[in-house]
């Protein structure tokens, strides 16, 4: 059995730190997230999860800018 290198062992931690969410979506939705994302060369995961960290940053900074 080949020892890990210490890339492999902290890539191994990273993703055994990530939850898994489920999105439910029609077959057609599905299509359009897919085709999006690949015309931005991302997997699913990294398009949506762009875009939802995207949001929540912009709300973040409307309800910065509502508290001055």
């Amino acid at each position: 059995m080949a020892k890990k290198t210490g890339k492999e062992n902290s890539e191994s931690s990273e993703k055994s730190k990530r939850a898994r969410i489920t999105l439910e979506c029609s077959q057609e939705i599905r299509k359009s997230i897919r085709i999006s994302a690949a015309q931005e060369d991302k997997s699913m995961n990294d398009f949506i999860l762009s875009i939802v960290l995207e949001k929540m940053q912009k709300e973040k900074e409307v309800v910065g800018s509502a508290k001055s």
